[in-house]
């Protein structure tokens, strides 16, 4: 039995002792180890992990989707209270990242440096294509752009030492959990595009995704792509849905009413079994 628990998400859920911010941290347990997939924006992380009873100095693994603030940051508070795992980036993790908004550009970063991230660590590995953490999880990167109307916003940027260039997010990284016959996908942003990431991952695994986890960042997405994504998503098999963070109230209120799909609604302090 795999247990998967939202530590941080944009809206409260039941217990409402638990903070809600903008940003996204999920634990997963599975094969006998802790995974802390992503660490939310700030000390709230930690706080909420307190009042639901999680040891986060006790997580083996900790693996980012990539380097924004809202699922990075939090690694700094979190190594203050004694957080050492064996930790995984992608690619051009450390990269300077900004958006660009009215003429001016505004840090998205994860705030911290590699040296700081190597000291309060037990290994640091960067991610290029696959990486086995447990039995049944996967960590997955590298997502060929194949579907042409999923777009990486134009105000995502980064500093390259020179100038500011588009950012294509290759550091981002989604963990994969082998249902047996099955896959799910643990997303934090989805920036490469969610279809061109679960369809390159069903492409190396061979097997159906028919779970999906986590931020889709549909929040932005126009109805017409929106219903191809949605559309697409069910062609390829996939029945359950669990969405927050970036996937917008629009597309979580057509998902949630959509009669072929299963929909979870991952508040923070949900906590669901596979």
């Amino acid at each position: 039995m795999i247990r998967i628990i939202t530590l941080m998400e944009n809206r409260a859920g039941g217990n409402k002792g638990l903070i809600a911010e903008h940003g996204l941290s999920f634990l997963i347990e599975a094969d006998g180890k802790k995974i802390l997939f992503d660490c939310g924006a700030g000390e709230n992380t930690w706080k909420n992990s307190r009042k639901l009873n999680v040891d986060m100095n006790s997580a083996d693994i900790l693996a980012f989707s990539h380097s924004h603030y809202d699922h990075a940051a939090g690694f700094l508070t979190l190594a203050e209270k004694g957080l050492c795992a064996d930790t995984y980036i992608g690619e051009g993790f450390f990269e300077e990242k900004y958006a660009y908004r009215e003429g001016g550009y505004t840090y998205l970063g994860c705030g911290f440096g590699e040296t700081f991230l190597k000291e309060h660590s037990r290994s640091v590995t960067v991610n290029k294509r696959s990486i086995v953490l447990t039995e049944h999880c996967t960590l997955e990167t590298g997502f060929p752009r194949t579907c042409s109307f999923e777009q990486v916003p134009s105000r995502f940027v980064k500093w390259d030492g020179k100038e500011m260039c588009r950012d294509l997010f290759e550091d981002e990284q989604c963990l994969v959990i082998d249902l047996g016959q099955e896959l799910a996908v643990i997303a934090g942003c989805s920036h490469p595009g969610i279809l061109n990431m679960l369809k390159e991952i069903s492409r190396r695994q061979k097997k159906q995704v028919t779970v999906v986890l986590g931020g889709t960042h549909l929040a932005e997405a126009e109805e017409e792509r929106m219903e191809q994504t949605i559309g697409e998503m069910k062609r390829m098999g996939i029945r359950k849905i669990g969405m927050n963070h970036c996937s917008g109230t629009a597309a979580e209120e057509r998902i949630s009413r959509d009669p072929d799909i299963s929909y979870i609604r991952l508040s923070v302090g949900s906590c669901i079994f596979l």
